[in-house]
């Protein structure tokens, strides 16, 4: 019986997302760069390192799909690899912030007090300071690189994932079956594990979702400034930067790693609002 409902649960939810043909398309362009990504070897054209100062800054050709860069590098195989940095950046950034928000979040929302005080004020200093200025600074702090760009943009998503779960914490905690599991002597991990997590997956969720579309920009503008991944590793934002400076003479430097950035973040806007949409219980028959 409780897989026929979470079954059901589930086609429920894929009728509404799929109404939502914005999202759709957004799915499918992640899982083209999800599947560009591993098969990255497979499918570049050329080593992305290689370069060849004789074909130095060639426009789009039957020979280089998208031309090459100012170190004669194909444009083509940088963007494919540039894929695999881009998605780790926004999941491992996000991953961090969810995993050190959602906890203090739940801890938080569930038990109160002064611990609850303690950890949302904190919070609230932190959202005090802009987001990218906040990563600039964890970023000088640590030292420019990717690894870096990647804890900064993280700890910058902790305050929100942590305000949204102990907002949903408070609201689900106050239940009739929440009260009736402390009657009935459950634990407070119990209550936690079986009872209130299942109730916040689908707003943390869609604010994942949302977060990695903000994360691969911040990872990008950061490399832009030369904070982020390092020359010459195939980074979207560090090849914006690098083109910029030819963008008169070779514009496609700078226009193809631009539209790629565009694309994905947009993907992942569209999608986290067709999730956001397909998990509201207000908009459920």
């Amino acid at each position: 019986m409780e897989d026929s409902g979470i079954r059901g649960q589930l086609n429920v939810f894929w009728r509404r997302f799929r109404k939502n043909r914005g999202a759709v398309l957004g799915a499918i362009i992640i899982l083209i760069t999800i599947i560009t990504a591993i098969a990255a070897p497979h499918i570049a054209p050329y080593d992305p390192y290689e370069q060849n100062w004789r074909n130095r800054m060639d426009p789009p050709s039957s020979e280089h799909w998208l031309g090459t860069d100012q170190h004669g590098r194909d444009q083509l195989s940088r963007i494919i690899y540039g894929s695999r940095l881009s998605l780790t950046i926004g999941l491992i950034s996000v991953a961090i912030g969810l995993l050190g928000g959602g906890f203090l979040g739940l801890i938080a929302g569930y038990y109160g007090g002064v611990l609850e005080n303690i950890i949302m004020r904190v919070m609230d200093i932190m959202m005090a300071f802009p987001g990218v200025l906040l990563a600039l600074a964890l970023v000088a702090a640590l030292g420019p690189g990717l690894f870096n760009v990647m804890i900064a943009v993280g700890i910058w998503s902790i305050p929100l994932f942590a305000r949204l779960v102990r907002g949903t914490v408070l609201s689900v905690k106050e239940n009739d079956f929440i009260q009736g599991a402390r009657a009935l002597g459950a634990r407070n991990t119990r209550i936690l594990a079986r009872h209130i997590l299942p109730n916040i997956v689908p707003p943390v969720l869609v604010l994942s979702t949302l977060r990695l579309a903000t994360a691969l920009l911040s990872a990008a503008a950061l490399s832009f400034l030369g904070l982020g991944a390092q020359p010459p590793q195939p980074d979207w934002g560090a090849m914006l930067s690098q083109g910029r400076q030819h963008i008169q003479t070779s514009p496609h430097l700078s226009l193809y790693p631009g539209l790629a950035i565009m694309l994905l973040v947009l993907s992942f806007n569209m999608v986290g609002d067709g999730l956001r949409d397909a998990l509201d219980p207000r908009l459920k028959n």
